[in-house]
């Protein structure tokens, strides 16, 4: 802002200083012409005075010629002799210093009579332009010759001359009057205008006729620019002219005669006139310089200590920023390790829970399929307890999903197929009084999920969308690319740089106030009414995402909906989507299944299994650690199926497969799990291809798992 003002107030110097210099410049200018012109006035009428006297002369003569008795033209011949002619042509010259000399001439144009010598010697003057002119047309005033040189006064005169006519109009002769031209030039050297200063006469058609000083050449015909239409009789003009005869540019003022043909000019040296304007020009431009200067000087000095100020303030604002920046750090990681500590905690207590869901689940199973056939209230009762069962089970499943330790399956996907086979499904959901707009960036990358979760993720977004928009709005799903090159691109300390799918779900509801926008992703935390809602629905979101490696955010202005964006890392490769098959029980085939050692601390859990082993035609061994489990491995027990949970004392089910593979490469390996402890058993999953049965399992379900690991060696079936 300061340099912008230094700029204007620089510019504005600058601007007034040039337009001084050209209001002085034009003021000279002008005030020259006004004296140009005033004096070219008072030249003209001074000429024309001067003409004027020759003209009375002329006129006089005229009028006594007429009066004399001469009527015909031998009457004006005689006159040559006469003597009285010669004075009387004499004394009307006397006190007119301009005229030079005075002459009467014939009707043949031959001289009759002359004031520079008595008698008048023979001279024919017919050719003379005075003399044609006035003979050949009836002209009632004068008529003003172009120059003559006179050899005998080496000077240049020019006539003026009058028709003399009888009293019936017949031409008689010329009354003419030499002028000389030095009069004039003897007049415009008196004004004394200078070296710098030009006063001339000339013929209105351009011929000149005097000039001082001396240029051009008298009698030569000019094309001057102010005759040539711009004239009016009486009234001056001024002009700039650069015409060879002046040589420089000067400021010519003109004016034509009244009475004459005759144009009178004065001019200057266009750059003498300017001479103080060019002194004066400097002293305002140096000024304005040294005033730019001055202005640039403090601005130097402003800019510096403002520059010096605004480090200052940026230093702060930098601290300020900082702090902020610290502090919303240690909100962000106070909340993540909150979250944290919280998913230990459920993910601890989902474990437990787990163990004693595989039992409970699998007693009450066996229960059902044994009081299926008989009475019918107590099937009842183990069916209700069974469905409580289940229902507790998808309850900690979720809580495992929060707490980062359920057992997941990524796999590369198109996020494009997923929602289309999501659609209708979401239109039922939501209902027919919510728009939903899916829009898919092109070019779009797979997405690396777990596929059931994802569908689960979108689906419980939704559904809370849907509650927020109370069952009418729109809801819009974007799937876009989304880089991190650097860290400094990042603005959520938790998103790690690299490629991810974001996947954007906006809503038009309510939103949600800040001080519980934190609280979303909290376990059991809902704002919808009691009773309306687990508040496990964000937290799952939250906690697959997370193990997955990817990142969920959620944006909300109060009163103009809410966005959740989960960011999903791209995957590498792109497996092909195969629909899971649905669990079916089918009848065991004939002859023995082969033999399982099943490895599980909790007892519970592990007769629960081995019964449903047997149950399914295997021989089963049993062991509660990892070393007892080994001792059977090294031995030359024939095994088709390691069945081991993962959460064992000591070495855990993970390091057991991988050290059974080893002695056996050859055996099939199934671990059982209720949360994901480490990373040892994605190693075991993706590098050994080892699957995982997730706790607490059905009868089915692990007849499905087992039927997967066995084929094509066998394919069990259960009896429903």
């Amino acid at each position: 802002m300061i340099v912008v003002f230094g700029i204007l107030l620089v510019a504005l110097a600058a601007t007034g200083a040039a337009l001084s210099i050209r209001e002085f410049r034009v003021r000279d200018v002008a005030e020259a012409r006004r004296e140009l012109m005033a004096l070219d006035l008072l030249l003209s009428q001074e000429t024309e005075r001067t003409m004027q006297s020759v003209d009375l002369v002329l006129s006089s003569l005229q009028d006594d010629l007429t009066l004399g008795g001469i009527t015909k033209p031998q009457d004006i011949m005689r006159k040559r002799a006469s003597v009285e002619m010669y004075l009387l042509l004499k004394s009307r010259i006397v006190g007119i210093p301009q005229i030079h000399d005075v002459s009467l001439i014939g009707p043949d144009g031959k001289l009759i009579c002359t004031t520079k010598v008595y008698p008048a010697p023979e001279s024919d003057l017919s050719g003379r332009d005075y003399f044609t002119v006035l003979r050949d047309v009836e002209i009632s005033g004068s008529y003003l010759s172009l120059p003559s040189y006179n050899e005998d006064t080496k000077s240049w005169s020019i006539y003026l001359a009058r028709r003399v006519d009888d009293a019936s109009g017949h031409f008689l002769g010329v009354v003419a009057a030499a002028i000389d031209l030095n009069y004039f030039e003897q007049l415009y050297k008196t004004l004394q205008i200078g070296d710098y200063g030009a006063v001339s006469l000339w013929r209105s058609d351009g011929t000149m006729l005097a000039r001082y000083p001396a240029a051009g050449r008298v009698g030569e015909v000019y094309k001057i620019k102010s005759f040539t239409g711009i004239l009016q009789p009486g009234t001056p003009v001024t002009y700039d002219s650069a015409h060879a005869i002046d040589g420089p540019e000067r400021i010519v003022a003109t004016i034509s005669v009244d009475e004459f043909p005759l144009v009178v000019n004065i001019s200057r040296l266009k750059d003498h006139i300017l001479a103080d304007w060019r002194q004066a020009r400097f002293l305002i431009a140096a000024g304005a310089v040294l005033f730019a200067f001055a202005i640039s000087f403090v601005l130097w000095l402003l800019i510096r200590h403002f520059n010096t100020y605004e480090a200052l303030m940026a230093a702060d604002r930098e601290r300020s920023k900082a702090v902020a920046e610290r502090e919303r750090a240690e909100a962000q990681l106070r909340q993540a390790q909150k979250l944290e500590s919280i998913g230990q905690l459920t993910g601890g207590i989902a474990h437990d829970f787990n163990n004693l869901l595989t039992a409970v689940l699998g007693n009450l199973e066996m229960l059902k399929r044994h009081t299926e056939k008989g009475e019918a209230r107590l099937h009842r009762w183990a069916t209700n307890a069974f469905d409580a069962a289940r229902r507790g089970a998808v309850l900690t499943q979720r809580l495992l999903v929060f707490s980062r330790r359920q057992p997941l399956e990524p796999r590369g996907a198109r996020i494009e197929t997923i929602l289309a086979s999501m659609s209708d499904l979401l239109a039922r959901t939501l209902g027919e009084n919510i728009e939903i707009v899916t829009t898919i960036a092109p070019g779009l990358w797979p997405a690396f999920a777990d596929l059931n979760q994802l569908d689960n993720a979108i689906l419980n977004i939704a559904i809370n969308a849907r509650d927020a928009m109370e069952g009418r709005g729109r809801l819009t799903i974007t799937a876009s690319n989304c880089a991190f090159a650097a860290r400094t691109e990042i603005e959520d300390p938790e998103i790690t740089p690299g490629d991810y799918v974001l996947l954007s779900i906006e809503d038009t509801g309510k939103g949600i106030d800040r001080e519980i926008l934190d609280r979303v992703f909290e376990p059991f935390f809902s704002t919808k009414p009691t009773g309306q809602g687990t508040g496990l629905g964000l937290s799952q979101v939250y906690g697959f995402v997370k193990q997955t490696g990817g990142h969920v955010r959620i944006e909300s202005i109060p009163s103009s909906g809410t966005t959740v964006r989960l960011y999903l890392p791209r995957a590498q490769s792109e497996d092909v989507l195969v629909e899971s098959e649905p669990l079916a029980e089918r009848a065991l085939l004939p002859g023995p299944a082969g033999t399982v050692l099943v490895v599980e601390d909790d007892a519970e859990v592990r007769t629960y299994s081995a019964e449903i082993l047997r149950d399914l035609g295997f021989e089963v061994r049993v062991t509660e650690n990892a070393a007892q489990a080994l001792e059977i491995l090294r031995g030359g027990t024939e095994l088709t199926l390691l069945f081991s949970d993962v959460g064992l004392p000591g070495v855990t089910g993970a390091e057991l497969a991988e050290e059974a593979l080893k002695l056996r490469p050859e055996l099939k390996v199934l671990l059982t799990t209720g949360y994901v402890q480490d990373t040892t058993i994605d190693r075991c999953r993706f590098v050994l291809g080892i699957q995982v049965l997730p706790k607490p399992f059905t009868r089915a379900e692990l007849a499905d798992k087992i039927t997967s690991v066995l084929t094509p060696v066998r394919r069990l079936a259960v009896n429903s």
